[in-house]
């Protein structure tokens, strides 16, 4: 049992971690803007969380002294492409400087902590093949990208000057029930339950696509390593998250009309290409490594592609969002 605290709490990723921390009966403190997420995302336990309805750009250091948080999850965050090539500036406030305000307030803790902050995989190099956190070098093509290679950055020299065990979790591709952004995989689902023509962007893209309760288990493993002050880690420990398979947008495609064929799916469904939907740079492929994540943490994804398609079906995004 911990206390944990987790920013971001309330949107995809964040609401699938609490319901996780809750399933281990560790006692949350959810911090979230609520611009995307909402508190029904908790789930039927949402009532055993407390949630504070703030930005992270702000002063986190009164929210976190009264908690006194073992471990903090840092998953607040701008990440949806699109919106961060809109308004860049918001984009780099949220991610850099909100990152800033939760170092600032770890800094201020008494008692040992460890801290796991969400990356992604947007902060490698454009390759063809698997990356590889050790030897593949960063080089990212978006705003996104360079967003989340500073906050690595940032949390790289608060390790250094602190001592207090970070963990980084380069995300790639999370799926699954209670999307809270208009990705690819919950546009199409819902483009395809409204009876509509699929409008979608690129295509031919190769994707890992991970399932978000597996992300979930990652986090905690993640923080537990972190926080095991008999090991002698040197922090950060940065570990992918990843399937270590990916799949043309065609595959997904052809996956989720042949898994929900029993279902109120469409047998066929003919994509049709919305120029407004792709991307002015988009790497052809994204792919992980994720030996260092099982052998460091014993982690690996347990939920197929089809299987996560087919929870995600069910629904695919979260509550009060609507995506076509």
């Amino acid at each position: 049992m911990m206390r944990c605290l987790v920013t971001g709490g309330c949107g995809f990723v964040g609401s699938a971690l609490v319901r996780r921390l809750l399933a281990e009966s560790c006692e949350v403190l959810v911090v979230d803007d609520r611009s995307r997420g909402s508190r029904e995302n908790l789930g039927p336990d949402q009532d055993q969380v407390s949630v504070i309805e703030q930005d992270v750009t702000g002063s986190l250091s009164r929210v976190f002294a009264s908690f006194q948080p073992q471990a903090v999850f840092h998953l607040a965050a701008r990440h949806f492409i699109p919106d961060c090539d809109a308004d860049p500036a918001r984009c780099l406030a949220v991610n850099v400087d909100g990152t800033r305000s939760v170092l600032q307030a770890t800094t201020e803790l008494r008692g040992p902590v460890s801290l796991v902050l969400a990356s992604s995989a947007a902060v490698y190099a454009p390759a063809d093949g698997p990356h590889q956190e050790q030897e593949d070098s960063v080089g990212p093509v978006d705003v996104y990208g360079y967003s989340k290679l500073w906050t690595e950055e940032l949390a790289a020299g608060f390790a250094s000057r602190t001592g207090i065990g970070v963990g980084i979790a380069r995300l790639f591709n999370v799926f699954g029930p209670g999307e809270t952004n208009a990705h690819f995989i919950p546009s199409l689902i819902c483009q395809m339950k409204a009876g509509k023509s699929v409008r979608l962007g690129n295509l031919s893209s190769r994707r890992d696509y991970v399932f978000v309760d597996d992300v979930a288990d990652a986090l905690l493993r993640l923080a537990r390593y972190c926080g095991d002050v008999r090991g002698a880690h040197e922090y950060p420990v940065t570990v992918n998250v990843g399937s270590g398979r990916a799949y043309t947008g065609h595959e997904v495609l052809k996956a989720l009309t042949t898994s929900m064929a029993a279902a109120d799916a469409p047998g066929r469904v003919d994509p049709v290409i919305d120029p407004s939907r792709l991307r002015p740079v988009d790497r052809p492929t994204l792919l992980a490594d994720p030996t260092l994540a099982q052998k460091l943490l014993d982690w690996a994804p347990r939920t197929s592609l089809v299987d996560g398609l087919r929870a995600a079906w069910d629904r695919p995004v979260g509550a009060g969002v609507t995506l076509i």
